[in-house]
């Protein structure tokens, strides 16, 4: 929308002379990016919701077999909406002054020991914000190399092979030659000619732009994939941690909401909601 308000704003000004008055013009432009705008953080907002669901669909998945109830799983992270925020917030700190050249170093280090904050916040309750990323410490503390050498693999394998695929999967079907001839005559309308010098053609911005379309589009949905490992990762060394502890006294009878369950049912650890466990457990028809 903004696109072509730009587009076409000369005709617009002489059909609506207020427009020329910078604070229409500013007012209008806004009025048009909010739309996107709202509809960019509803999407991303799911996107991030997702990936703390997916850690309890795992669970869910490793205790029956199978995947029921999405809007359930959903519902582990929305419950602790504000926890969450706060969760990113702080990531987005560390992010932040993770840019400066002199902190890369500090940053790995404590990337690496903080990596399992959302597998905690999913199976775990009763922490703080802060508490997560403690927890998450403790837990790789030991495991540094290891953890480090499956991040490796994991990167190498979703951020570079699998979109390599993918890009040779759009040359061969005369995709990427495509999209760059759309963006570069986008690109155009931009006024790039004082970047010119230093490279930056419409080619060259049409055909970064399927790059990273591609690059963006396998990282979203190999989402899942690193999503599943780091909760695995979790649960080995969560169990290696929990093994000390005194074990729960035995019960003959275990209900959920009142509805008895069978006798090989487990109330399921760290924080789990067991209605999921159970919906999941029902046939098709009794669901």
């Amino acid at each position: 929308m903004t696109y072509w308000f730009t587009q076409n704003y000369q005709d617009l000004t002489i059909r609506y002379p207020a427009l020329k008055e910078m604070s229409t013009m500013l007012i209008t432009s806004i009025a048009l990016v909010i739309p996107g705008l709202l509809i960019f953080v509803k999407a991303f907002w799911d996107y991030l919701v997702a990936y703390g669901a997916l850690n309890s669909m795992t669970e869910g998945y490793l205790n029956t077999g199978r995947v029921y109830d999405f809007r359930a799983h959903n519902d582990v992270i929305l419950k602790k909406t504000f926890s969450f925020i706060a969760l990113w917030f702080i990531i987005g700190i560390f992010s932040i002054i993770a840019i400066i050249p002199v902190f890369w170093i500090f940053a790995f280090i404590f990337f690496i020991y903080f990596i399992l904050v959302f597998q905690v916040f999913t199976f775990e309750n009763g922490l703080s914000p802060v508490g997560y990323f403690k927890r998450s410490f403790e837990l790789i503390k030991g495991k540094f190399a290891r953890t480090c050498l499956l991040m490796g693999v994991l990167g190498i394998f979703t951020y570079y092979l699998l979109p390599a695929g993918l890009s040779v999967i759009f040359d061969y079907l005369n995709l990427t030659n495509l999209l760059s001839k759309a963006f570069e005559a986008w690109a155009f309308t931009l006024p790039l000619e004082p970047v010119e010098q230093f490279g930056v053609t419409p080619a060259v911005v049409g055909s970064n732009i399927v790059k990273q379309l591609v690059f963006f589009l396998m990282i979203g949905f190999t989402l899942p994939l690193r999503s599943i490992c780091w909760s695995l990762w979790y649960n080995n060394f969560a169990e290696s941690v929990e093994k000390p502890k005194k074990i729960r006294k035995k019960t003959t009878k275990k209900t959920v909401k009142g509805k008895k369950l069978p006798e090989n049912f487990k109330i399921e650890k760290r924080g789990i909601d067991p209605e999921i466990i159970r919906r999941a457990r029902l046939e098709d028809d009794e669901y």
